[in-house]
């Protein structure tokens, strides 16, 4: 008979997704594939923060992803977490008011906000084995306005990935094409070869100060999503920097320029000149389409 497939968990769909192994992973951590199985497949399983770090940030750079694929990853696995701002109720307070607050706020006004157990915090005082959950440390990093990704680090300490090798050089040309002819076509405000190497399940995120400002899914809904955005900027040029491979990704920095067609809620008016500067990050399927773009800034 033959063997039912285990239903994945978030935790293992976005593995899947990105195509990480549990033994590559066991090579460059001490996380248990068996842990990493369980994660997968079994929702009740628990999710410590630790394991949460060591698996999705070697997950990452085994798959060639970038750093702020880490928000990402928790934005797919948590999207119901709770999401508050311990500070925003200090705004008139001074710079060096808001400092000390930022630090001092009472544990049980932080659990009841954050919908931690009463006098939970506490508990990892007085015991060096008690382990902190991973939407625990998420949550009060976000609600606090700390770099999630940072805060782990500074908690558990880098991890050093020696394994990240690159693909062939034919396949890195192909992709550098790629990536020319979109940022071309951007620039030309030509659509259609902006999404011909698009995969039919496309995913286009944008990512403003660490913050997710736009998701799409499927090359439908992107290519209404990149039609609709030709009538916000009278002109608009993307100029790549330079643009660094990974095993799965083409990363790009660029500098930016626009001017607005349009009054945009973020205070930009009509005929305003924007610029800034960004990286856009191209990820690829194995039959060598553009399966995620995201754009940072």
């Amino acid at each position: 008979m033959e063997e039912k497939t285990k239903k994945l968990t978030r935790f293992g769909a976005y593995l899947k997704r990105i195509g990480a192994k549990a033994v590559k992973i066991k090579e460059a951590t001490d996380v248990d594939p068996k842990n990493i199985s369980l994660l997968s497949t079994n929702e009740k399983r628990t999710i410590y923060a630790d394991e949460f770090y060591k698996i999705i940030y070697t997950a990452h750079q085994q798959t060639g992803l970038g750093e702020n694929e880490f928000n990402i990853a928790i934005d797919e696995i948590f999207p119901k977490r709770v999401r508050v701002n311990l500070l925003e109720e200090f705004d008139d307070y001074s710079p060096e008011g808001k400092f000390f607050k930022k630090y001092t706020q009472q544990q049980s006004e932080i659990e009841n906000k954050l919908g931690i157990p009463n006098a939970k915090i506490s508990k990892y005082f007085g015991d060096k084995e008690k382990r902190a959950l991973a939407i625990e440390i998420i949550a009060f990093a976000e609600a606090i306005g700390l770099n999630v990704l940072q805060t782990f680090i500074e908690i558990y300490g880098p991890i050093k990935i020696v394994n990240n090798s690159l693909p062939a050089l034919h396949i890195i040309n192909d992709r550098t094409n790629k990536v020319f002819q979109y940022i071309t076509a951007y620039n030309n405000k030509d659509v259609e070869n902006m999404i011909t190497d698009f995969s039919d399940n496309i995913v286009f995120l944008n990512f403003e100060s660490n913050r997710e400002t736009m998701r799409k899914e499927g090359f439908d809904d992107v290519k209404k999503q990149a039609v609709e955005a030709l009538s916000y900027f009278s002109e608009r040029e993307q100029i790549i920097e330079s643009i660094c491979h990974k095993q799965n990704s083409a990363e790009i920095a660029i500098n930016y320029r626009a001017i607005a067609a349009m009054d945009f809620p973020n205070g930009s008016k009509k005929g305003d000149e924007i610029t800034l500067n960004g990286k856009s990050v191209f990820e690829f399927s194995e039959d060598g389409k553009i399966s995620r773009l995201t754009d940072i800034s």
